[in-house]
């Protein structure tokens, strides 16, 4: 069964009247994001419910589908919602929503990106796509901007929430060079933490190295090639030595940052350094340093 397909008349319905039979988790990026698509543009198609036996005794609908939606009207504050109506039992109401939660299509991303680009070439505006696709005409401006570079790659980092796309935006505009300064401002800033940071160095370096365009956009012709055993055997052998030696460096590395980090400390226990750094205007340090350098935490690895 299609939601698009479901006849039955819509109606306005009290959202305390509708009971969720088979709630899905969704995550809190994807929530938010609906609530927004709707406080911008309002809600373009109404949820499904059912009116079975118990609507009759207490005047509550099971909800069909259409939860993300309602749970977006909730948080907008809203008390009324568009619904349509379809006549059913329980048992039929929670069969429908489960077939609808497994059928439900997944569009892509880059689907979404595509279909943006098309309609920009068609001459539609910012405004008008964004009415079509759910968002706002910002919105729809700061990723044409990254389509018309071809900056698929960070396109792709920011729908799977590894960064802001401010950060992107900024990123596009600036020289390579000038990368690095822009993640670290937003680490400050507090736009990237943990992990984030490592993945976003890595997008970097990867878009540095290979391109914009994201890999799974580029196609590969002719075949692969096949390796004989001793083939892959001196493959294996090259990879493991050159992993041994990337681990023995960045041991290596640690130990003599885990060493600077140390000198700081004790440094910073003399009050005459400290003295002489204030007096020299030198008492600034990078944000990271200085919390590694002021921490009580051991520095054996």
């Amino acid at each position: 069964m299609i939601e698009d397909d479901v006849a039955g008349p819509i109606e306005q319905i009290a959202i305390h009247q509708i009971r969720v039979l088979n709630p899905r988790a969704r995550s809190r990026r994807i929530h938010a994001e609906i609530t927004r698509n709707i406080e911008a543009v309002g809600l373009k198609r109404p949820i499904t419910v059912c009116r079975t036996e118990e609507t009759g005794r207490s005047g509550v609908f099971d909800l069909v589908c259409g939860q993300g939606r309602l749970e977006a009207f909730i948080a907008l504050g809203q008390e009324e919602i568009p619904a349509r109506v379809i006549d059913a039992s329980e048992r039929e109401c929670l069969i429908k929503s489960l077939v609808e939660n497994i059928a439900r299509p997944q569009q892509a991303p880059v689907q979404v990106l595509d279909s943006i680009s098309i309609l920009k070439h068609r001459g539609y505006s910012n405004a008008e796509i964004g009415g079509k696709i759910g968002c706002t005409a910002e919105w729809v401006k700061s990723v044409s901007a990254l389509l018309e570079k071809g900056e698929r790659r960070l396109l792709a980092a920011v729908e799977a929430g590894h960064m802001p796309l401010s950060l992107a935006i900024e990123i596009a505009r600036s020289p390579d060079a000038e990368c690095q300064n822009l993640l670290m401002d937003a680490y400050n800033r507090g736009d990237l933490r943990g992990k984030k940071v490592t993945v976003v160095r890595r997008i970097l370096a990867l878009r540095s190295r290979v391109g914009k365009t994201s890999i799974a956009s580029t196609t590969h012709k002719g075949r692969s090639k096949t390796y004989k055993p001793e083939e892959l055997r001196k493959i294996y052998e090259t990879e493991a030595a050159k992993h041994k030696a990337l681990l023995k460096r960045a041991e290596f590395t640690k130990s003599r940052v885990l060493g600077v980090v140390q000198a700081f400390r004790d440094l910073l226990q003399l009050e005459e350094f400290v003295t002489l750094l204030s007096n020299e205007k030198r008492d600034s340090m990078p944000e990271f340093l200085k919390e590694l350098a002021t921490s009580r935490e051991g520095t054996s690895p």
